[in-house]
């Protein structure tokens, strides 16, 4: 007999209604694919293999064991084994007891395991020798080396207990913002509404081999666990090491065939620059965090299907899912069975007009409350209004969302101080209660950055008691890590510190978060002395910058910008090093890695974990609304650099360089998809706007295109700026003579333009016409011969074929006029023909209008000092009152 459960809403998207056994609990399942595949290999485990009868026999023995130690239906059990079939035996053995498991992974903190089992009240923790008395605790301890040596004995049969699906499965330890974790209750009824939802979609078969990489103390252990076991399919279990590294995980997914893999992000990541390139018939599911857009384009043509999931803990484990394809938004999709996602303002009322509120989740899969947190519980669910069970609770997840026109739900990040890191949810509280115990500080604050998009990052802030000098602090930093690491897990641990003289605080007395500035990673190295090279790799970055920047001596702390550091020299740098090292790096590594220390570092990486991603943080820190450049034709963001540092301290400034710059990845060709590829990683590092967007020379026409998609999309677009830009429209949908002929007339004109140049400055007019014609002989070259296997080595190998789809891609675009106002950028000196002086072409494409700004320099060289001042503070106050209109 089912229990049907149905909530009738109006949003389509929540009628997600299937009947399912609602008083089943999970070991019914287990038991009942068990006996129905008895000979199949239902668990491997590095060359271990065991059948389903095997784990079914051995899973009812122990839970007899447990039950005969005194373990009765809701009584809460504790687990801390390492990862093996044993484990998977204890977990399904505690189940079938009618008890509810606390997962403990030993390799957490003993303090913080030692909590759980005291706030857990757990009866029996379940262990082995390796871990015997390591744990204080009421729990009386059972060892599993004893316990199956115990079992041999027993009878095979299913214990006799009734377990129902209202019953706790599990408590599952989160990151608390008082500094202690707090316990999730789950339910049978919730896990297995869940379990059968995802045994339909993303959908599993007993054919299916399946490789569990998660630890147990991360709820989503629980679909790799139990969704193969509940299906006949084969669950290949990995150990903790090897979930941990890349290519070991690679190699087990080729030679294991496995054919469904749950991760996060970062687990992806790690296997893609593990070597992974060519095509795996495997379905995965990513989530844990948001899916960033560059590693859709690398999975989804590696694998069968592409899958985001979302869900907290307090749902149980996913709530929504989608199947990524080429051509869509990354979404998290739309409700599991039984499960209804709200947009909520903040009075409780449903925004489905796609507006943005706070994602709510209610029905099925809604935990029980937190154990021994009544006030939280009380916060965190609350009654759904809209469902028709009374007493009926949905959940607060804190995180932000909207409705898209297809019904599909977006998720825009969080509201509060909770992040992910790896895909583990941290409560950033809890790490400064952690940090702020520790010796010498003051006041602490941790958050988490991502100056290099894909990689966030933790950083801890704090005030000292007393200074110190350089020498103790650097001490002092390995203490609170260490420290950290005693009561924390390894992932909530700040990667970096900084030093503040005062945490940073708005006008209504909360801390400024915007204002934290990011981490200068040479603040515990003197500076303004000379520090040689210590080493090979150092020696050899010094060689050449002094060589190429004409300096007799560098230390090893300098700062490539403030010592005069240009583009120009920049590619010289980059160039040489790669003939050196053979390690080819993107030129904007040197706006994280801009001393000879950093960049030897950065050198001694594997090729392969090096980030070619669009987006790069020039100037990241800051409260204003960024501002987002893009390349020009040189496809060179540093020219970028010297007006970032111009501009106000408070200013942020990313640069967008261009897709393919590393050799691998393919370059766009077609306008619109070189906008929409920026668009994609802009708004997965900001995603609710406003937006500044400006573009030099061929960029422009990229940021215009930009600002078009971004408009569709509903963004808000404060600031479109040109600099020195000319609108020229594609004469390619032209009639055959009229183009001709136009073209005739542009060369004629170009050509006596040209005298007219030569007599105002005839050194300068010869020198930039040898330029562009150099430019074209290499092109019509790059052109005839790009098949030869010599055109495509070294730093410059793959900067004609991206100039060319550059090219190509502006041939090809038409522009349309958009209802938008320009800030044209115009050098004062010109260096070729226009047809339009005075506005460049853009009067009919801005439809509010040109505002045109005169800067100083030519077209290549309003970058250049003492130019670059100049601009800044045009530019600044452009982008300051922009900021202030509504």
């Amino acid at each position: 007999m089912s229990t049907e459960v149905h909530i009738n809403n109006k949003n389509s998207y929540n009628d997600t209604f299937a009947a399912y056994p609602k008083e089943r609990a999970l070991p019914y399942f287990l038991n009942k694919c068990a006996l129905l595949y008895p000979d199949k290999i239902a668990l491997q485990f590095h060359g271990r293999s065991l059948t389903y009868k095997v784990v079914y026999e051995n899973s009812n023995k122990l839970a007899s064991l447990l039950i005969n130690n005194g373990i009765k239906v809701g009584d809460i059990v504790a687990l801390a084994l390492d990862r093996s079939p044993e484990m998977v035996i204890s977990l399904l053995a505690i189940l079938k007891a009618g008890a509810a498991y606390v997962p403990l992974d030993p390799e957490y903190p003993k303090d913080r395991i030692e909590f759980m089992l005291d706030d857990s009240s757990a009866k029996i923790l379940l262990t082995s020798k390796k871990y015997h008395k390591h744990f204080q605790s009421e729990a009386t301890e059972i060892l599993i080396e004893d316990a199956l040596e115990k079992i041999k004995t027993y009878s095979p049969d299913e214990p006799q207990i009734s377990v129902s699906g209202e019953n706790l499965a599990y408590i599952l330890y989160t990151s608390g913002s008082t500094g202690k974790p707090k316990g999730v209750q789950i339910r049978h009824f919730n896990l297995v509404n869940f379990l059968l939802s995802m045994q339909k979609e993303p959908g599993i078969t007993a054919e299916d081999k399946l490789l569990a990489v998660t630890t147990i103390s991360f709820d989503i252990a629980g679909l790799e666990l139990y969704l193969p076991l509940i299906t006949g399919a084969q669950l290949i279990l990995t150990n903790s090491d090897t979930a941990k590294d890349g290519r070991l995980l690679f190699d087990l997914v080729r030679e294991e065939q496995i054919t469904f893999m749950q991760a996060t992000p970062y687990t992806w990541r790690m296997m893609l620059e593990a070597g992974w390139e060519d095509y795996l018939p495997i379905k995965i599911l990513c989530g844990g965090e948001a899916m960033p857009k560059d590693l859709v384009n690398k999975l989804i043509h590696r694998t069968s299907a592409l899958w985001n999931m979302y869900g907290p803990t307090e749902t149980t484990i996913w709530s929504a899912l989608k199947l990524i394809t080429d051509d869509e938004y990354i979404t998290i999709g739309k409700p599991i069975d039984n499960t209804q996602v709200y947009i909520l303002d903040e009075a409780l009322n449903n925004l489905t007009d796609g507006s943005i509120g706070e994602i709510f989740i209610a029905g099925e899969g809604v935990a029980k409350g937190y154990l021994n947190r009544d006030d939280l519980t009380k916060e965190r669910f609350i009654n759904d209004p809209f469902g028709e069970i009374p007493e009926a609770k949905m959940y607060r997840t804190g995180d932000l969302g909207k409705i898209r026109e297809n019904g599909d739900i977006q998720c825009l990040g969080r509201i509060d101080h909770q992040v992910k890191v790896r895909g583990y949810r941290v409560e950033l509280e809890e790490i400064e209660h952690a940090l702020i115990k520790q010796n010498g500080i003051k006041e602490a604050v941790v958050i988490a950055r991502e100056d290099t998009p894909g990689d966030p990052r933790l950083v801890g802030y704090v005030v000292l008691i007393d200074k110190e000098n350089q020498t103790e602090l650097k001490r002092s930093i390995t203490e609170w890590q260490q420290g950290l690491l005693s009561v924390l897990p390894e992932y909530m641990v700040p990667d970096d510190f900084v030093l503040m003289e005062a945490i940073p605080i708005t006008p209504n007395g909360k801390i400024d978060r915007k204002a934290l500035p990011k981490p200068d990673y040479n603040i515990i190295t003197r500076q303004g002395e000379y520090v040689a090279p210590r080493t090979d790799i150092e020696m050899q970055v010094a060689e050449v910058w002094q060589e190429l920047m004409g300096r007799e001596k560098i230390s090893i702390f300098d700062n490539f910008f403030e010592i005069g550091g240009r583009s120009l020299v920049a590619v010289q740098i980059m160039a040489r090093i790669e003939k050196l090292t053979g390690k080819r790096l993107p030129l904007a590594t040197l706006f994280e890695h801009s001393t000879i220390e950093k960049l030897s570092l950065r050198l001694n990486v594997d090729a392969k974990s090096i980030t070619w991603e669009s987006l790069v943080p020039i100037k990241p820190k800051g409260s204003k609304m960024p501002l987002y450049i893009v390349h020009g034709a040189g496809l060179n963001v540093l020219l970028f650099n010297a007006l970032a540092m111009n501009m106000d301290e408070e200013q942020p400034v990313y640069g967008l360089q261009a897709k393919g710059l590393n050799g691998i990845d393919e370059p766009l060709d077609v306008m619109e998809e070189i906008a929409a590829n920026y668009n994609a990683e802009i708004i997965a590092q900001n995603p609710d706007g406003p937006y500044a967007l400006a573009g030099y020379s061929l960029g422009g026409t990229i940021a215009y295109e930009m600002a078009r998609q971004l408009m569709e999309m509903g963004k808000e677009v404060k600031m479109l700026a040109l600099f020195d830009t000319y609108a020229k429209q594609t004469d390619i949908y032209d009639p055959f003579l009229k183009r001709i002929l136009n073209r005739i007339w542009l060369f004629i004109m170009k050509l006596l333009y040209s005298f007219v140049l030569f007599v105002e400055d005839p050194k300068r007019t010869i020198e930039y016409k040898s330029l562009i014609i150099k430019r074209k002989i290499i092109r019509l070259y790059w052109r005839l011969f790009k098949g030869k296997e010599e055109k495509q080595e070294g730093f410059f190998a793959y900067d004609n074929e991206i100039d060319e789809a550059s090219a190509k891609a502006k041939r090809n675009y038409f522009q349309k006029p958009i209802n938008i106002t320009v800030d044209l950028f115009k050098a004062k000196k010109k260096t070729f023909y226009m047809a339009d002086f005075k506005y460049l072409g853009w009067r009919k494409f801005a439809m509010k209008g040109v505002n045109v700004h005169e800067i100083p320099g030519e077209h290549n060289t309003i970058f250049a000092p003492p130019n670059d001042k100049e601009f800044a503070v045009v530019l600044q106050q452009c982008l300051d009152r922009v900021a202030q209109t509504k």
